[in-house]
């Protein structure tokens, strides 16, 4: 029995296939080693995944200004593969801390805290969860935090914005973020493939955001922000970049990053260190790797 990977030439999945022998599902070539071409069409995954002993899906859209199509690939996509695939087949699911919400209904949350899916990606994301729920046997869900790393553009866009000075403080900055290593998300993965079941919290600690700023600053060798804007304000400013993403302009920052960056959110990871072997590098480690990848590439 084979081990299948969607999503495999992303972020995430670049890292989980350095870790799990597992066959890349594309809809083109892109040149991983084993991957299979495929159109994600019902009758091609019955045929590709009739051998499939596990099933990682991270694929999926982050495109928050196009409901439709976080629809299509995050839910119906999800729903295909479910429905092609061997009933004894284990599914790996990537999802999301969104699940619950901008105001979760208990700080620290975990596992047990209800959801309260708040955007149309928290909703897709829940309707997949349902999806894999709904089949039973074995699954593991994996709600991720805020993904960070070397080569996430949506971080360069705001050290650009903190080494010219423009990026304000959301709200009071008291507010704490959950972010989680790309790295250590894609060990959580590699783990799932053989251990654990159900629902798992795989987020690290959550840091207020303005020490988030003063970390990253601090490396970047300038002042942290003093400037402040409203939750208002600021969501004015991310429901307006959605509108130019709509015309083909790349959005700074969304509505949803703004309700990342804003909101007090923080969470509680002991099942999946328990069943997975999960342990998060600390904020401050991974925040200095980022900003030194970030000033590499400008010199590089």
């Amino acid at each position: 029995m084979k081990t299948y990977i969607t999503g495999a030439s992303g972020r995430l999945g670049r890292r989980v296939l350095k870790l799990v022998d597992a066959v890349p599902l594309v809809r083109g070539r892109k040149g991983l080693p084993g991957e299979v071409v495929t159109d994600f069409s019902a009758g091609s995954l019955r045929e590709v995944l009739a051998d499939a002993g596990c099933i990682i899906h991270l694929a999926g859209s982050m495109r928050f200004w196009d409901a439709k199509g976080m629809r299509e690939a995050n839910v119906e996509l999800t729903r295909r593969i479910v429905e092609n695939s061997p009933e004894k087949c284990r599914i790996v699911l990537a999802s999301s801390i969104s699940v619950y919400g901008k105001k979760l209904r208990e700080i620290p949350a975990d596992e047990a805290t209800r959801t309260n899916p708040d955007s149309a990606y928290a909703k897709s994301k829940m309707d997949a969860e349902d999806i894999v729920r709904g089949r039973g046997g074995r699954h593991a869900i994996l709600r991720l935090g805020t993904i960070y790393g070397p080569e996430f553009e949506d971080y360069s866009n705001i050290l650009r914005m903190l080494e010219k000075g423009k990026m304000p403080i959301i709200g009071s900055g008291r507010n704490r973020v959950p972010f989680v290593h790309v790295e250590d998300a894609a060990k959580a993965v590699a783990a799932a493939v053989e251990m654990g079941q159900g629902v798992y919290v795989v987020c690290g600690e959550s840091r207020p955001q303005e020490e988030i700023y003063s970390i990253a600053c601090r490396e970047l060798g300038v002042r942290p922000p003093k400037k402040r804007i409203s939750q208002r304000m600021a969501g004015l400013v991310g429901w307006m970049q959605e509108m130019l993403a709509r015309m083909g302009v790349g959005p700074k920052l969304t509505r949803e990053h703004i309700g990342i960056l804003g909101m007090d959110r923080a969470f509680k990871w002991e099942r999946a260190e328990r069943d997975l072997g999960f342990s998060p590098r600390g904020v401050e480690e991974g925040i200095n790797e980022v900003v030194k990848e970030y000033k590499k590439g400008k010199t590089g």
